[in-house]
């Protein structure tokens, strides 16, 4: 017979001690068995996917200038959060299903992205960014059955471009605001806006752009004003510079919706950067993860930037305060809707 250590026992004695440590062995034995249930019953669920195993794809057509610059953001951001992040960029009609498929999730960037995934009919939940409105709604319409799919637009909130003007021109000032075939919807919700911001607003609906010059001299006699809305069918590279400089003539202050607009002569937009919208990407990213499915099937953006023309508005007797002014005063009012 063996002591605990594995030496041999020498005599009665021991026989005798081994006897009464047996059962405290087996109390020890018994405590180490429980501290261990314990620790697994109050452990967190390991079942549960973490951030390294949750598997992403950035997909995208072209990516130069301003969607590169939000391609490497996201992907260093994203990685940086834990997730596993590939890129893929689709090439003609060719689309590498195997791979799309297992991934749990599918970031597109632009639309005609988004459109190409949701014609190959895959079931991967699609998070949709740098997105216009229209077009988005559009897509809706095409795929209304579409589940686990969101979108992230580029479009600035109309509420946070009031609150701009409120900031630049003045508050108890007439907008103008000219809707065309991609806009003429959000006329209810600019009434609905005028009535709780207690903002003027006057709007006036077009079909083409041939119409354009009538309908801004129309306004200009009852606006102080103009607020420009994403609508390709009325403002596009071809109508800018014509639209702006009659503007000007009448003397009217543009509210842009990009920097590109401001640069050609109007006097603010709200805009957001890259690295702002990857921010939220990130954020809804973790949404989804956690929750198996996105808050909402639409995103407005939460950050935003201002572009100002100090030089338009000067000669237009608007003087304007600084960028950090501007945008802490809507951030203000939007805290306090």
């Amino acid at each position: 017979m063996q002591d605990l250590h594995g030496n041999p026992l020498k005599n009665s004695n021991n026989i005798a001690i081994l006897n009464r440590l047996r059962p405290l062995q087996l109390l020890v034995s018994a405590v180490w068995l429980i501290s261990i249930s314990l620790i697994l019953l109050i452990s967190p669920n390991t079942g549960a996917a973490t951030p390294t195993q949750q598997k992403l794809m950035i997909v995208y057509q072209k990516s130069h200038g301003f969607s590169q610059q939000l391609i490497e953001y996201l992907q260093q951001d994203l990685s940086e959060s834990g997730f596993q992040v590939q890129q893929t960029m689709l090439k003609s009609d060719q689309l590498d299903l195997v791979n799309l498929k297992e991934q749990q999730l599918l970031i597109t960037v632009g639309s005609k992205t988004t459109e190409k995934l949701l014609n190959a009919k895959l079931q991967t939940p699609i998070l949709s960014i740098l997105m216009p409105r229209h077009i988005a709604n559009s897509l809706r319409k095409l795929y209304p059955h579409r589940k686990n799919w969101s979108t992230l637009l580029i479009d600035q909130p109309i509420e946070r471009q009031l609150h701009l003007i409120d900031a630049t021109i003045g508050q108890h000032k007439k907008t103008g605001v000219l809707l065309g075939p991609y806009t003429r919807d959000l006329k209810q919700t600019l009434n609905k806006l005028a009535i709780k911001k207690k903002h003027l607003i006057a709007t006036e609906q077009i079909d083409n752009a041939d119409q354009l010059s009538a309908s801004l001299k129309a306004l200009s006699h009852s606006t102080n004003v103009l607020l420009t809305l994403p609508d390709p069918a009325i403002y596009n590279k071809s109508t800018i510079r014509g639209f702006l400089l009659l503007a000007y003539r009448k003397r009217i202050p543009i509210i842009g919706f990009s920097q590109a607009y401001v640069k050609a002569g109007a006097i603010a937009a709200i805009y957001s950067k890259p690295d702002q919208i990857s921010k939220q990407v990130v954020n809804i990213t973790r949404y989804f993860f956690s929750n198996g499915s996105f808050k909402y099937n639409k995103y407005y953006p939460d950050n935003f930037s201002i572009a100002l023309n100090k030089n338009v508005a000067r000669s237009l007797g608007i003087k304007l305060t600084a960028e950090k002014a501007i945008i802490k005063h809507i951030k203000i009012a939007e805290a306090s809707k």
